[in-house]
C-alpha cells in the first residue's frame, strides 16, 4: 500500500469518526430521552421519600438530644445543691 493511499485511507476515517460520532450521540440522547426523564421522575419521588424519612430521625434525633440536654441539667443541679449541703454554705 502506498502512503498517498494510506493518507486518503486515514482522513477518510478521521471524516468518518468527526461525522459519524456527534450523529450517533445526538441519536443515542433522542432515542433514550423519554426513558431518562421517567428514570429522573422516579428518582425524585424515592427522593421525596427519603427525605421525608430523614426529616423524621432528625427530628426525633433532635427531640432525644434536647431531653439529653434537660437530664444533665437536672444532673449537674442535683450535684451541685448535694455539694452545697455537703459544704454548709448558702447559694444566695
Amino acid at each position: 500500500m502506498e502512503w498517498w493511499q494510506i493518507q486518503e485511507l486515514m482522513i477518510t476515517s478521521a471524516v468518518i469518526v468527526g461525522v459519524l460520532v456527534p450523529v450517533f450521540g445526538l441519536t443515542y440522547r433522542f432515542l433514550t430521552k423519554t426513558a431518562r426523564r421517567n428514570q429522573k421522575r422516579i428518582q425524585g419521588d424515592r427522593d421525596r421519600s427519603v427525605e421525608l424519612a430523614r426529616d423524621q430521625r432528625l427530628d426525633n434525633m433532635e427531640r432525644q438530644l434536647e431531653e439529653l440536654e434537660t437530664s444533665v441539667r437536672r444532673i449537674v443541679d442535683v450535684v451541685e445543691f448535694e455539694r452545697q449541703l455537703k459544704s454548709g454554705k448558702n447559694s444566695d
